[in-house]
C-alpha cells in the first residue's frame, strides 16, 4: 500500500515538474524570438504547436449549455526545457 502511495506521488511530482518545465521553456521561447533577429533561428525558437480542441466543444440542452475545450502551446524551448528537467529529475 506504501509502494503504491510513493509511486502516486512520485508521477504526480515529475507530472509538475514536466509542467512547470513547459511553462518556463515556453516563456524563454518567446522571450528569446523576441531578442533575435528575423531569420530561421528565430523561426525555429519562435514557432510553436498547437495541440488541443480548437473551437471547443460544445453541448446545448436548450436549458443548459456545457462546453469543453482546452489548447496547449508548445514551442522547441518548451521540448527542450521538458526533456532536460526530466533528465535532471531522474538524477536526483
Amino acid at each position: 500500500m506504501l509502494i503504491r502511495e510513493e509511486r502516486r506521488r512520485h508521477y504526480r511530482i515529475a507530472l509538475l515538474v514536466l509542467l512547470v518545465a513547459a511553462i518556463l521553456g515556453n516563456l524563454f521561447g518567446i522571450f528569446l524570438g523576441a531578442v533575435l533577429p528575423n531569420g530561421a533561428l528565430q523561426d525555429l525558437v519562435s514557432k510553436s504547436l498547437s495541440l488541443g480542441l480548437d473551437p471547443p466543444v460544445r453541448l446545448d440542452l436548450w436549458v443548459v449549455s456545457f462546453s469543453v475545450g482546452f489548447t496547449v502551446e508548445l514551442n522547441s524551448c518548451s521540448f527542450l526545457f521538458m526533456l532536460l528537467a526530466l533528465i535532471f529529475y531522474k538524477k536526483a
